[in-house]
């Protein structure tokens, strides 16, 4: 019903990111910039107390706000086309190349930093003691982090002035539609790109592999040691694993994929999104369930108004822990003392109930040998030593049984048949 085509029409289309996907990533993103608030407050409103102070929590201030800055990037990295016109293109690739990076460089290079120093402190053997001894001077940490992000910023803003990143069309194959043999639709994908992209790229990628392989390297040394001075760089050596096995995959990865746009922008915004989320769970949730089930923040900021100041200095720390073994030992000797006054007790009942023995036996032995009880001494009459005094006993003997003539008449004399072993005991019982 109408002339044929002279020719084939041939239709641009652009391929742009799946929406969904993209939604779905910025979702996750924007919860762990959330995350990111979060424990950056924590770590601010709790700076007073002693355990977040052993951590360095200005460089932990730092990679909190990295990681922000990284998950940040997720979005201008799948913005296309649908979203922005193409003059706008330029800047949306400016604030993936400047996020990325200079997130990447506080993030990494604050944990680079805390395991650096303690591999620098604590594993060189001839120097070991007296570096344990010397306290750390916070200002070293943070010029290793501002060297580490110069480098960062001076390679970043060399690349621009230089080379800018501009847009770049990927030519695909024709397709042919199935409803029209006279239309081509050729496929077009648009990329952030300068005319030396593989060379900054290799430049880049060098650098920040290297710090990642050696900071893999510092972990794996630090790992056995204990210190004060930066109490979670086990932490920081679990994150930096992490962080270091997902970049190292997932750049070389995405750079095979790039010209798959859904496949690119999952593996690179993935990456970022769980490295951020391990970072900032590893470093900041071991804290706070520390000081909310010990409740160490209520006590070190009672102490704080009390005193006025709160200090990071090992030396108090070490005289409250002094205080609270010497209460421990304080209660371990008065039950040690209780313990010998009960022994000493059972011990003085003993030997008063050995006493009490050895009379009643000399006595038993020597009763053929007793004079007769009308001549017996009033003194012999009395306890042996041990016993009790007969005059305070409340069961006193009777006056009958005062004197021993009463018992017996006076001209006869006291027989073996009229004595008993018990009588005597009783007498004094």
């Amino acid at each position: 019903g109408k002339p044929p085509a002279d020719r084939t029409v041939v239709l641009e289309e652009h391929r742009l990111l799946s929406q969904k996907l993209f939604v779905s990533v910025s979702v996750f993103a924007g919860l762990g910039i959330l995350l990111g608030i979060v424990c950056l407050t924590f770590n601010i409103y709790n700076g007073n107390v002693r355990y977040i102070q052993n951590s360095q929590p200005y460089l932990n201030n730092m990679t909190a706000v990295g990681c922000m800055m990284a998950l940040a990037a997720v979005f201008p990295l799948g913005i296309d086309r649908y979203h922005v016109n193409r003059p706008q293109f330029p800047v949306v690739c400016q604030f993936r190349l400047w996020l990325l990076g200079l997130g990447f460089s506080l993030a990494y290079g604050s944990m680079f930093t805390k395991i650096w120093w303690v591999h620098t402190l604590f594993t060189k053997k001839d120097e070991k003691k007296e570096k344990k001894k010397q306290p750390l001077e916070p200002w070293k940490l943070y010029a290793t982090v501002g060297v580490l992000l110069g480098i960062d910023f001076l390679s970043l803003m060399i690349w621009q002035i230089v080379d800018p990143l501009h847009i770049t069309v990927e030519k695909f194959t024709k397709e042919a539609p199935k409803e029209d043999l006279d239309v081509l639709i050729q496929p077009l994908l648009e990329h952030c790109s300068s005319e030396k992209m593989n060379t900054w790229l290799g430049v880049v990628y060098g650098y920040k592999g290297l710090l990642l392989l050696l900071g893999i390297f510092l972990a794996y040394e630090t790992k056995s040691v204990s210190t004060e001075k930066i109490n979670d760089h086990r932490a920081v050596g679990m994150a930096i694993y992490n962080v270091a096995v997902l970049c190292l995959i997932t750049a070389p990865v995405t750079m095979i994929l790039s010209s798959q746009q859904d496949a690119s922008f999952a593996f690179a915004s993935l990456a970022i999104v769980f490295s951020a989320y391990i970072t900032l769970v590893v470093l900041f949730v071991p804290k706070m369930r520390r000081l909310i089930t010990r409740g160490e923040w209520q006590s070190e900021q009672q102490d704080t108004l009390k005193t006025g100041s709160s200090t990071n200095n090992n030396d108090e720390e070490k005289s409250r822990q002094l205080e609270r073994e010497n209460r421990e030992l304080q209660k371990i000797i008065q039950e040690k003392e209780e313990r010998v006054s009960a022994l000493r007790n059972q011990l003085a009942e003993r030997q008063a109930i050995r006493n009490r023995r050895q009379p009643t036996s000399g006595q038993n032995q020597n009763h053929n040998a007793q004079p007769p009880a009308s001549q017996t001494d009033p003194k012999s009459l009395l306890p042996p030593p041990g016993y009790p005094n007969p005059t305070s006993d409340n069961h006193s003997l009777p006056p009958s049984f005062s004197n021993s003539s009463s018992l017996y008449p006076a001209d006869s004399k006291m027989s073996r048949n009229h004595c008993h072993n018990s009588q005597i005991p009783l007498l004094y019982k």
